[in-house]
C-alpha cells in the first residue's frame, strides 16, 4: 500500500494533513487498547506492508533491523516496542516510510486508518494537561474528535533518544560569540529542542526569548508593533526570528507569512529551522516570504546564515 504525500493545501493557511494509524497495548487488566496517533503527511514517503528485514546486532530490542528500499538502507523502528513495550505481529500492520532531519526511518505500526485535513489550531499543545510530564513525552499534539483522541508523536526526539548523534550537532568554535548580542524569537514547539537551541544560542552569546508554538510568538510581536510606530523599536527588540514548521495553534509557514505581510515587522528576518526541509519543499518556505530555511539537525549553518542575514539588513537600514 503506498500513499502520495504531495500536499495540496495552501501554504501559510495554518492547515496541515495528518496521517492516523493505530498502535494496540494491553492495559495492566490485560485488556488490549488501541490508541490512534498521527504524523504529518508531509513527513510520510509511503506507506508498504512489512519488507524483510534484516537484524542487526546490539541494537535496542524495538528496532527490528534494516530494509532495502529501491537501492537504499533504511532502518527500522517496532514503535509499539518502543512506547509501550509491546511486540505484537499480524498480518495488518504497515511500514511507514518517513523522511525528516534529511534521513529516512520505518516505523511498523499495527495499521493505518485514514488521512485528517484540520487546523493547526484543532491541535492543542500537550503542556495544556497538568499533570503531563512535558519534559519527557513523546507528544507534541492532542487533537480531540467526537469519538477519539489522536496523539501526534514527537518522531525527532525519539529517533535522538535511539540515536544521540542526530540531535543538534555542536557548534564550531569560530561561530561563538558574535561581535553584538543578538536578540532571536524562537517558536519552537518541541520542549527537547527548545532547550537545546535556547542552551546553544545562549552559550554562543545570544540572548533567547522563546515561545511554544507560532500562535504565542504571533501574539507577543503584534503586541509589540501595537505599541510603537518605529520600526527601529522592533529591530532593537528582536534581530532574527527562528521558527519550527509543525507546531499546534499556528505553524511556521503561517507566522512567517503574517511577519512579513506586517507593515512594521515585515523587515524583519524570519529563519525556518526545521526537520521537514527538503529541497523539494523549500518553495513553501519561499512563498510565505521566508530569509532563509535550514534543516534540522545541523546548527552550523543556521548561526552562519543567521548572521549574513542579520547584516544584510543592517545594510539596508543604513542606506
Amino acid at each position: 500500500m503506498a500513499t502520495e504525500t504531495e500536499i495540496l493545501l495552501e501554504t501559510g493557511t495554518n492547515e496541515l494533513e495528518l496521517i492516523e494509524f493505530l498502535l494496540k497495548y494491553p492495559d495492566e487488566y490485560g485488556n488490549m487498547i488501541v490508541q490512534s496517533f498521527g504524523i504529518n503527511v508531509a513527513k510520510v514517503r509511503e506507506i508498504i506492508r512489512i519488507p524483510k528485514i534484516t537484524k542487526l546486532p546490539s541494537q535496542h530490542p524495538a528496532i527490528l533491523g534494516i530494509f532495502k528500499l529501491r537501492d537504499e538502507l533504511i532502518p527500522v523502528l517496532n514503535l509499539a516496542d518502543w512506547l509501550y513495550h509491546y511486540d505484537h505481529r499480524d498480518e495488518k500492520q504497515k511500514l511507514i516510510v518517513t523522511e525528516f532531519n534529511t534521513i529516512k526511518v520505518g516505523f511498523i505500526v499495527h495499521d493505518v486508518n485514514r488521512i485528517h485535513r484540520l487546523s493547526w489550531q484543532e491541535v492543542e499543545s500537550p503542556d495544556s494537561i497538568n499533570e503531563m510530564d512535558i519534559d519527557n513525552s513523546s507528544i507534541i499534539g492532542i487533537i480531540k474528535m467526537e469519538q477519539k483522541i489522536i496523539l501526534m508523536l514527537d518522531i525527532e526526539k525519539i529517533l535522538a533518544e535511539i540515536n544521540p548523534q542526530l540531535s543538534l550537532n555542536a557548534m564550531h568554535n569560530e561561530l561563538l560569540n558574535p561581535a553584538t548580542e543578538r536578540k532571536i524569537l524562537l517558536a519552537e514547539d518541541s520542549v527537547t529542542i527548545r532547550a537545546m537551541l535556547t542552551e546553544k544560542l545562549t552559550s554562543a552569546g545570544y540572548k533567547i526569548t522563546s515561545f511554544h508554538n507560532g500562535l504565542s510568538a504571533w501574539e507577543h510581536l503584534e503586541e509589540l508593533a501595537s505599541s510603537t510606530r518605529d520600526m527601529d523599536s522592533i529591530f532593537a527588540s528582536y534581530d532574527v526570528v527562528i521558527t519550527d514548521i509543525e507546531m499546534p495553534q499556528m505553524d511556521g509557514y503561517s507566522l512567517t507569512k503574517k511577519i512579513k505581510s506586517h507593515p512594521l515587522l515585515s523587515g524583519l528576518p524570519v529563519v525556518i529551522f526545521s526537520s521537514m526541509i527538503t529541497d523539494d519543499a523549500r518553495h513553501k518556505g519561499e512563498s510565505v516570504g521566508a530569509d532563509a530555511q535550514y534543516s534540522k539537525p545541523q546548527i552550523d549553518s543556521i548561526l552562519e546564515g543567521m548572521e549574513k542575514i542579520i547584516q544584510q539588513r543592517d545594510e539596508k537600514i543604513s542606506t
